[in-house]
C-alpha cells in the first residue's frame, strides 16, 4: 500500500515568523489563483488505493477531468490503453473501464512460441490466464462485450460417443458460466469456438437483462454432443449465428426467435459445404417451426442469409417477416439457377407465386440477379443502397459484351458472332445475352421505382457505354458513391455524366478480366496511370471526388496544385479524342494538377463500394 504524502506542520519556532509571513503570501496568491480553475473531482480515496504511482507534487497542474476523458476517448488499441493505465493512479482509475469494456479471449489449436519460449510460459495459456483473470479480479464489471474465440483443444473427444461431455470442455463451461455470472453490464457476446455452448453458458446469459447481441458460432465437426434449446432472451436486438450444419447437432434456436421480441437483426450463414455437394440437409422449420405455428412474423429491419440450400416447404413462410419493417436485405450465395448441383431445390423459391414485397426497403446486397428479383424491384419505390457483389474471376462470363444502349431494352441483342462458351467451372458461366438482358432489367428498374438511389455498386462485368451511364447519373442525382464498368474512359464524356451527380465523391471504375480497359492500363505502369489521372482530375467537375477505385487500385485524391508563372492552364484542349492517356506529357506539364496516392483498397472497407464487395462472412452488422 503507498504510504500517504505527509501533511504539513502547522506549528512555528520563533527563526521563522519572517519567512512564515512571506510563505502565507505566497500561498494566499497560489490558491486565489487556483480558486477560477474547474476543480479536479477525483475520488479522495484513489490516491492511497491506487496499485501505480502517482503524480509528483509540485511539478505541474492536473488538466480537468472532462479533458483527460475526451483524450482518453481516442484510445481504441488495449496495449496503448494498458500502458496509460500504469502512468499514474489518477489516470488508472479513468483507463481501466476502458480496458475491460471489450475483452476477447483467443485460443489456439497448437502452442505458440515466442523467442523459443511457449506463451504463457511459467503459468498458463493466456487464454486460461485471462479467464481466470475474470473470474478471480473486480474488472468483470466494466465488461460490456465479451468475445471467445479460436480453436479449443478438446481432450477425450471419444467421450461423446459414449454419452458423456469431455472433463476440459466442461470445465470450460464452468469456468464460463463463473465469468458472466460477474458480469453485471454485459451487452455483447460473442461465442466462436469450435466446440459448443452447453446449457451451463446458456442459462447464464438468460440471467443478463443488459444483453442486446448475441455471436454463436456452431462446430462443423460431425460427432454426437449434446443439443440445447436456446433460451428466450427479451432484450435481445441482434442474433448472428453462423457455420450452421444440421448435421453436426447445432442449438436449437427456435424458441429463441419466437420469444426475441425486440430483435432486429438476423444473420443465419451455413456451412458451404452443403451448397457445394448440394445436400439437402436443411429444414427450415427447425429454426422458424415456432413462429409459423404461432403465426408470428419477426420485425426484422436487418436479414443476412448465406449459403442457404433448402426446397420451399409450401406456403407460410412469406409472411415469416413483416415486409413493413424489414430495410436491408443480403443474400450471398443463396438461389441463382447456374449450379446444376441446386437448381432442383432453387427453383421451387422461384415458382412460388407469392413473393413478399418489401415496401419499405432500403439496401439490397446480393451476388447474383434473378428475373423474380427484377419484378420485385419494379412493384416498390425508395431503394437508397444497391450492392451487386462481384465474385471471383472463375465465375464470371468471358466475354466484355457491352449493355444495350437504352437501359429500358429487354430484347436479346445480336451477338455478331462473339464467343459466348461457358468457362470451364462451376457454376457455368453467364451468357452475353443474359448478361445484356438482366443489365438492361435492373437499370430499368432502377432508374424508374428507385431515384433515390445513393450508394449504386454494379456488377463489373455489366461493360456500360456513355449513353446508358449518361441516362444512369441524370436519372439518379443523389448519388454519392457509384461503381460501374465501362470501356476505355473518354474524358469529356466522364466530366458530363460526372457533373450530373453533385454529391458524387467516391467513385470506382470495374475491370473486368479480359475487357478493353484491362489491356488498356496494363500497357500503363502505375506512375503512367497516376500522371494520367493527375492532369486530369484538377476539373471543377471532379472537385467533391476524394477517392477514385480503377480494377484492383485505389487512389486518395488531395488538393489542386497551380504551375507558378503565366496563369493558369487551359480547361479546354483535350487532345487527341479527349483521353489523357492520348496528349503528350510536355502539354499535360504546362497544366495544374491534382495530388493523389495509392492506397490500399483494404483500408477503404469504411467506404460501402468497396466494404460490400465481398462475399466474405463477418460476424457482425455494419
Amino acid at each position: 500500500m503507498p504510504t500517504p504524502r505527509p501533511a504539513q506542520a502547522n506549528a512555528t519556532t520563533p527563526s521563522s515568523k519572517s519567512s512564515n509571513a512571506t510563505a502565507k503570501a505566497t500561498a494566499k496568491e497560489h490558491f486565489a489563483e487556483l480558486s477560477h480553475e474547474p476543480p479536479i473531482t477525483a475520488p479522495a480515496h484513489s490516491w492511497f488505493t491506487s496499485p501505480v504511482r502517482s503524480h509528483a507534487y509540485g511539478h505541474g497542474r492536473e488538466l480537468p477531468l472532462h479533458l483527460i476523458q475526451l483524450i482518453l476517448e481516442y484510445l481504441d488499441d488495449a496495449a496503448d490503453l494498458a500502458r496509460v493505465t500504469r502512468t499514474s493512479r489518477l489516470f488508472y482509475y479513468m483507463t481501466l473501464p476502458h480496458l475491460y469494456e471489450e475483452v476477447t479471449l483467443r485460443t489456439y489449436a497448437d502452442i505458440r512460441y515466442v523467442n523459443g519460449r511457449p506463451t504463457g510460459y511459467g503459468s498458463g495459456s493466456p487464454f486460461a490466464m485471462g479467464l481466470n483473470t475474470l473470474v478471480s479480479r473486480n474488472f468483470t464489471d466494466y465488461v460490456q462485450t465479451f468475445r471467445v474465440i479460436g480453436e479449443w483443444r478438446e481432450h477425450d473427444v471419444d467421450d461423446y460417443t459414449k454419452g458423456r461431455v469431455p472433463d476440459n470442455s466442461m470445465v470450460l463451461q464452468i469456468a464460463m458460466r463463473a465469468a458472466l455470472d460477474k458480469m453485471k453490464n454485459l451487452k455483447t457476446f460473442a461465442w466462436e469456438l469450435n466446440t459448443k455452448p452447453l446449457q451451463t453458458v446458456y442459462e447464464g446469459l438468460m440471467q443478463k437483462s443488459s444483453l442486446t447481441t448475441l455471436i454463436l458460432r456452431f462446430p462443423a465437426r460431425r460427432i454426437p454432443r449434446p443439443t440445447a434449446i436456446v433460451p428466450p432472451l427479451p432484450n435481445l436486438t441482434t442474433l448472428v449465428c453462423y457455420d450452421i450444419d444440421p448435421l453436426s447437432s447445432p442449438d436449437n434456436i427456435s424458441l429463441l426467435l419466437l420469444a426475441s421480441k425486440k430483435l432486429e437483426n438476423l444473420k443465419m450463414h451455413f456451412n458451404p459445404r452443403m451448397r457445394e455437394t448440394g445436400e439437402e440437409s436443411i429444414q427450415l422449420s427447425t429454426y422458424f417451426g415456432r413462429c409459423l405455428a404461432a403465426n408470428y412474423s419477426l420485425n426484422l429491419r436487418r436479414f443476412a442469409l448465406y449459403n442457404m440450400l433448402t426446397r420451399y416447404q409450401g406456403e407460410g413462410y412469406e409472411r415469416l417477416l413483416d415486409n413493413e419493417v424489414l430495410e436491408e436485405v443480403t443474400m450471398i450465395n443463396c438461389g441463382g439457377s447456374s449450379d446444376p448441383m441446386t437448381v432442383f431445390l432453387d427453383d421451387t423459391w422461384r415458382l412460388n407465386p407469392n413473393q413478399p414485397v418489401p415496401e419499405n426497403l432500403k439496401m439490397l446486397r446480393a451476388d447474383s440477379v434473378e428475373p423474380e428479383q427484377i419484378a420485385t424491384l419494379n412493384k416498390f419505390h425508395g431503394l437508397e443502397r444497391v450492392y451487386l457483389v462481384n465474385k471471383s474471376n472463375a465465375s464470371k462470363i468471358n466475354s466484355a459484351a457491352q449493355t444495350p444502349t437504352s437501359p429500358t431494352a429487354t430484347t436479346t441483342p445480336n451477338l455478331n458472332g462473339h464467343n459466348t462458351s461457358s468457362a470451364a467451372v462451376t457454376p457455368r458461366s453467364v451468357t452475353e445475352s443474359e448478361c445484356k438482358s438482366v443489365a438492361g432489367d435492373v437499370l430499368a428498374s432502377i432508374q424508374s421505382n428507385h431515384q433515390t438511389m445513393r450508394h449504386l455498386l454494379l456488377l463489373d462485368h455489366w461493360i456500360l457505354s456513355d449513353d446508358v451511364l449518361f441516362k444512369l447519373c441524370q436519372k439518379l442525382p443523389r448519388l454519392e458513391q457509384l461503381g460501374f464498368a465501362c470501356q476505355v474512359p473518354h474524358m469529356e464524356s466522364l466530366r458530363h455524366i460526372i457533373s450530373l451527380v453533385p454529391n458524387l465523391w467516391a467513385l470506382r471504375l470495374l475491370v473486368g478480366s479480359g475487357s478493353a480497359f484491362q489491356a488498356h492500363i496494363d500497357v500503363l505502369d502505375m506512375d503512367m496511370q497516376k500522371f494520367a489521372f493527375a492532369t486530369e482530375l484538377w476539373r471543377p467537375e471532379y472537385r467533391k471526388i476524394k477517392y477514385l477505385g480503377l480494377g484492383n487500385k485505389a487512389l486518395k485524391l488531395g488538393d489542386v496544385v497551380w504551375p507558378q508563372g503565366k496563369g493558369k492552364a487551359r480547361a479546354d484542349g483535350d487532345g487527341q479524342g479527349g483521353s489523357p492517356f492520348s496528349r503528350s506529357i510536355i502539354e499535360l506539364r504546362r497544366g495544374p494538377f491534382r495530388k493523389m496516392e495509392y492506397v490500399d483498397p483494404k483500408s477503404l472497407s469504411w467506404i460501402e463500394i468497396w466494404g460490400m464487395d465481398s462475399t466474405e462472412f463477418e460476424a457482425k452488422f455494419p
